[in-house]
């Protein structure tokens, strides 16, 4: 048997293992308090960022769709243009007709110069009686 006489009990290196244990459970729960509080605001900070990233994507569709009805309207607007263009087969016509008036012309030019000197012929004549 053991004598507890023989061995005396030494209290305060007890007293001491327990306060050693007590700081690094101390220590252990602030660490984890620590991150887990360092990890809850990342998760807000995630959070927020998602929504706001979510709100800039619904109104980048908004102003999307805007420039999408203004470039329909401008593209309608050009094609009523379009439609009120000559087409080549116009522009043939219109050349043609620009050349048969051109031709004219011509002809009336050469028409009246005659006329002119037929006319100064017979002022030439009419002054030498």
């Amino acid at each position: 048997m053991l004598d507890i006489d023989s061995k005396a009990v030494d209290y305060q290196a007890i007293r001491f293992w327990i306060d050693i244990g007590m700081l690094a459970w101390a220590f252990m729960v602030s660490g984890f308090v620590i991150w887990d509080r360092r990890n809850k605001v990342t998760q807000e900070a995630i959070q927020t960022l998602k929504h706001e990233v979510a709100k800039e994507l619904a109104d980048m569709r908004m102003n999307l769709d805007v420039r999408r009805q203004h470039i329909d309207e401008a593209l309608a607007h050009v094609r009523a243009r379009q439609a009120d263009t000559p087409t080549r087969s116009d522009l043939a016509q219109l050349y043609t007709a620009i050349n048969e008036v051109s031709s004219v012309s011509i002809e009336l030019r050469g028409t009246v110069h005659a006329l002119q000197n037929t006319m100064q012929m017979i002022n030439q004549h009419l002054l030498d009686k």
